[in-house]
């Protein structure tokens, strides 16, 4: 069974013939526009004829001659003439018939119809379906009663008249329009001549309804997995619920069992994803991975999940991955929540656990455990022009073989803010206090270390606006000076553990924070001062940021003792100078640039640069370059480019220059037609640790059909910034485009 989602040559048994005049007289009123929506529906059984003659007898028999036309409830039918007789309740079509209704227009040189039981036959049929650029043809269209409709020897296809790139081609249908459903048998997708693609038997959906059945296969070629071939099978269980199970053929692992299930009720929702290799050829085990999602939200501000993550094996993940991202994660969440939530303040539990993978030379350390984590926050904003709030938290931390225990902390605050067009001013006061209650060895005392640190901080800036134009558009250019001043008195922390606690990374938004650590086991010594200048260039109409560089420093009046393990305390007197350049620099041109310079050292500490050139959709390039000082140098070419007429390039080059290797290698070419695409595509990456991943994919667009083979768009689009696929894209389809 073959599930091919809308081939559309279905679409025919949207045409039932129009029913016999009946009912009320026609309400006839001018339209000046057409407009949906705006006139009522047609009295139940109501028609409308026009012909150049109009000959019969009353109660007898009708026939309309010469550019004879009947319609009936969004139904339209045409010819040279039609004829009906009442005795018989027979409605006969003869030259050049026309039936279209909702886009869909059937053509031949006959149509006979049994009105009332809507039983008859088209011979001959052509039929084009507007909404998807569709054309076919049957040899035969019977119309079995109710809602049935059984074309035989059917042909469809999206290319235009006289290009028969690809078809699709199925021995007999039978379409239940009421159903929304196609059932059918000895089915093939042919391309360029050449069968690739059949089923003995098929179902696929009229409509937006899902439908049970086999989707498209995917096919690729993978240095660890050997040659692969997916089958899926779509499962809808019920209307809010539906289930995925994809085998996948390795010739090197095995049988991979893929499957995901779906379900969706009025208050809560979520996914359950697991893979699972019954017996792996290379390794003899059995090996699996599971994931878990689930959301709750009853819409009166309880709201809770559960995220869980889980393999069999550290390597699982990289042997089975195709990508480099899936393939590195190293952590895997366990995470349950609850939380309520109203106005001005909120509530949440939480157990956090992970299931740390150690890959060979590259080992990691496992984050500590939440088990369990209680948190309340509330705030007050705006009250006599104060703004008030307070944070409460109490965690067990849980870990194999570091510190564990308790740790309660409360972080009141308070601020007051003069905010107006030109400026702002923001004072602030806070109070962070932290108590710990340690596991100790057994016998042992418990260990209850706390601290108690003020916090003061005042930020400030002006704001300069003036008229300027960008490119020949209306924008507005501002000039944005900002100070922020923190103290925070010595406090000595050396005997407190570390459970979540980080240097945070150096940003312009860590700038103006209090804390250079993040997490709440250390709060620094601090009395400095952030200097920073913005600029911006804003889109007059949209108000969208098309432009933004910023330069800002910190500025230290006292050493910092507070520090973590094995670090030693800072002494500068100015941190790094950051600076930051973001946007539209010319027209096709952007850019994303952060740099941190040590002016102390004069050595560059730390930069990001990405440069894009995009002149028109489908042509691009682009260049990074990423560094951090003894850890990281790479650089990063990327770009999709026209090498010939409906040929595109497209590759990646991301190369480590401390290590002296490829990261990541993509290549590859996209081929446009007007009814189809291709792609073939050559990856190949390499995570910490492990041997290089090489595949081979390729993908078949049919327009307006179904895509045959790996998807590649989206892994193209994670590789490639900016990547626009070629296919041909299928237009909205508005109710009046094909209006007859």
């Amino acid at each position: 069974m073959l599930l091919l989602r809308r081939p559309l040559v279905a679409a025919i048994g949207l045409l039932l013939a129009a029913a016999a005049a009946q009912g009320q007289p026609p309400q006839l009123k001018l339209e000046r526009a057409l407009g949906a929506g705006r006139g009522g529906a047609p009295a139940e059984g109501s028609a409308f004829a026009r012909a150049r003659t109009l000959a019969g007898e009353v109660q007898e028999r009708v026939t309309l001659e010469g550019e004879a036309e009947v319609r009936r409830g969004g139904t339209v039918l045409r010819g040279d003439r039609i004829t009906y007789t009442v005795a018989t309740d027979e409605l006969e079509a003869v030259g050049n018939v026309r039936l279209f209704r909702d886009g869909v227009a059937v053509f031949g040189p006959s149509l006979a119809l049994k009105l009332d039981a809507r039983t008859g036959a088209m011979p001959d049929v052509g039929f084009t379906y507007a909404p998807h650029g569709g054309r076919g043809t049957a040899r035969r269209i019977e119309f079995l009663g109710g809602d049935r409709v059984r074309p035989t020897d059917a042909v469809y296809t999206t290319c235009a008249p006289g290009d028969d790139s690809w078809w699709i081609r199925a021995r007999e249908l039978t379409l239940y329009r009421d159903d929304e459903l196609g059932v059918g048998g000895g089915a093939a997708v042919v391309f360029q001549g050449v069968p690739i693609l059949a089923s003995p038997y098929f179902q696929f959906p009229l409509g937006d309804r899902r439908r049970s059945g086999l989707l498209t296969p995917s096919f690729g070629i993978n240095s660890k997995l050997g040659i692969e071939a997916t089958v899926p099978y779509y499962w809808n269980i019920a209307p809010n619920r539906d289930a995925t199970i994809a085998p996948r053929l390795m010739t090197k692992r095995g049988l991979l069992l893929g499957s995901e299930f779906r379900y969706l009720e009025p208050n809560f929702g979520g996914t359950v994803e697991y893979d699972l290799v019954p017996n792996d050829r290379l390794s003899g085990e059995s090996r699996s991975y599971l994931a878990l999602r689930h959301q709750y939200d009853n819409g009166a501000g309880l709201t809770g999940g559960v995220h869980y993550n889980r393999v069999s094996d550290d390597l699982v993940l990289s042997d089975f991955s195709r990508s480099i991202a899936a393939s590195s994660r190293v952590v895997l969440p366990q995470v349950a929540f609850l939380r309520y939530a109203q106005p001005w303040w909120s509530a949440l539990a939480r157990i956090e656990q992970n299931q740390t993978l150690q890959i060979p030379g590259a080992p990691v350390v496992p984050p500590h455990e939440r088990v369990p984590q209680f948190a309340f926050s509330a705030a007050l904003p705006r009250t006599g022009g104060f703004d008030a709030g307070v944070v409460a938290d109490a965690t067990r931390f849980e870990h194999p073989t570091l510190r564990t225990g308790w740790r309660f902390l409360a972080n009141p605050m308070l601020s007051y803010g003069l905010r107006a067009p030109g400026y702002f001013l923001v004072p602030r006061v806070q109070w962070h206090a932290t108590w710990y209650e340690l596991d100790a060895p057994a016998g042992a005392p418990a260990q209850r270390p706390s601290r108690g640190v003020p916090i003061a901080s005042v930020d400030g800036g002006l704001v300069f606006e003036r008229d300027a134009k960008w490119f020949g558009e209306a924008t507005v250019q501002t000039l944005e000076p900002r100070l922020f001043y923190a103290y925070v008195p010595f406090r000595d922390q050396a005997g407190l553990p570390v459970f979540d606690t980080a240097v945070a990374d150096f940003n312009f938004t860590q700038l103006f924070r209090e804390n250079r650590f993040s997490g709440n086991d250390r709060i620094n010594e601090s009395n400095q001062l952030t200097a920073a200048l913005v600029g911006r260039v804003i889109d007059h109409a949209t108000g969208a940021e098309r432009l933004r560089a910023a330069i800002g420093q910190r500025f230290y009046f006292a050493s910092d003792r507070v520090t973590l393990p094995g670090v030693a305390p800072r002494s500068d007197t100015e941190s790094d100078l950051l600076l930051e350049l973001r946007g539209t620099i010319a027209r096709g041109w952007f850019a994303d640039v952060l740099v941190q310079h040590s002016t102390l050292e004069s050595k560059l500490v730390r930069a990001a640069a990405a440069l894009r050139w995009q002149p028109r959709p489908g042509s691009l390039l682009s260049a990074a370059y990423r560094y951090k000082i003894d850890e990281i140098e790479q650089i990063d070419l990327a770009g999709q480019w026209p090498l010939a007429a409906r040929w595109y390039g497209v590759g990646r080059v991301n190369y480590s220059l401390r290590d002296r290797t490829w990261v990541e290698l993509l290549g590859g070419v996209e081929y446009r037609e007007a009814c189809w695409a291709a792609r073939v595509v050559v990856t190949s990456f390499v995570t910490v640790g492990q041997s290089p991943t090489t595949s081979l994919l390729f993908q078949l667009q049919l327009n307006g059909v179904a895509s045959i083979g790996t998807g590649l768009v989206d892994q193209l689009r994670r590789s490639i910034p900016g990547y626009q696929p070629v296919d041909p894209r299928q237009a909205t389809f508005e109710r009046f485009e094909d209006y007859e």
